[in-house]
């Protein structure tokens, strides 16, 4: 019985440093390959009208499509995150904490954090939006990381397009892991919804010409990069426990 007891931690953990090397080499591969880059426009080309200078989806149009995929996601994130918070704090106070709990407490740090990490990236790093740039008739060079780390262009504070921060209100949903038992935590069950909602709202927004590929690509690896460190520091937690 003790070397099943010591067999099921490293069972339930080895994948995890697997997976975040994986995150951390597709956020440097999506971010600092050139052909990333070139193959970018390609594909946003596909959603523009040269012709018309139109997006598939005007960015300006506020019809249905904009409030189930732009504003309505955020709307439902925030009040389920904010519900489930205040949950937490009304049991911590009442003295009723439950190691089940814990399990809640970091899934909701996932929710809070990609969605977190990738505003504020976003805010630093000076990418430009397919939209902005001349390309597409927008006022602005093209703007990518490989330029801006090599000082070809300055910093303009327009530019705030990398990573995908509307997506990552999708792969935050990724934070649904930490509530599945230990040895489902990378299962494909619990990071299908999160996976297929980011993707959901990243073409969404490549198809108003807001985000390319890559952009997206780059906010779910951080999604994955940030939910695998917090199932490693629960597998830490549940052993000491």
């Amino acid at each position: 019985m003790s070397d099943m007891s010591s067999v099921l931690p490293r069972l339930r953990s080895s994948a995890l440093p697997l997976e975040i090397a994986a995150a951390v080499a597709l956020i440097l591969f999506f971010a600092f390959w050139p052909p990333v880059h070139a193959l970018d426009i390609r594909l946003a080309a596909y959603f523009f009208d040269t012709p018309s200078g139109q997006w598939l989806v005007p960015p300006e149009r506020r019809d249905v499509l904009y409030w189930l995929l732009y504003r309505g996601p955020k709307l439902l994130l925030a009040i389920a995150g904010g519900a489930a918070f205040l949950f937490l704090c009304v049991e911590a106070i009442r003295r009723r904490w439950r190691p089940r709990y814990t399990q809640f407490a970091l899934g909701l740090s996932v929710v809070a954090l990609v969605p977190l990490v990738a505003g504020l990236l976003k805010g630093v790093t000076g990418v430009s939006c397919p939209a902005q740039e001349l390309t597409f008739s927008g006022p602005y060079l093209h703007a990518d990381m490989v330029t801006r780390l090599l000082g070809n262009l300055p910093y303009n504070e327009h530019l705030r397009c990398w990573p995908a921060g509307h997506a990552s209100a999708g792969f935050a949903l990724l934070g649904l892991r930490l509530i599945a038992p230990p040895l489902l935590r990378s299962a494909f069950l619990y990071t299908v919804p999160g996976v297929a909602a980011g993707w959901i709202l990243g073409v969404y927004q490549m198809a108003r010409g807001q985000h390319f590929l890559s952009h997206t690509f780059v906010t779910m690896a951080i999604a994955l990069l940030i939910s695998a460190l917090a199932c490693m520091l629960l597998a830490r937690i549940e052993d000491r426990g």
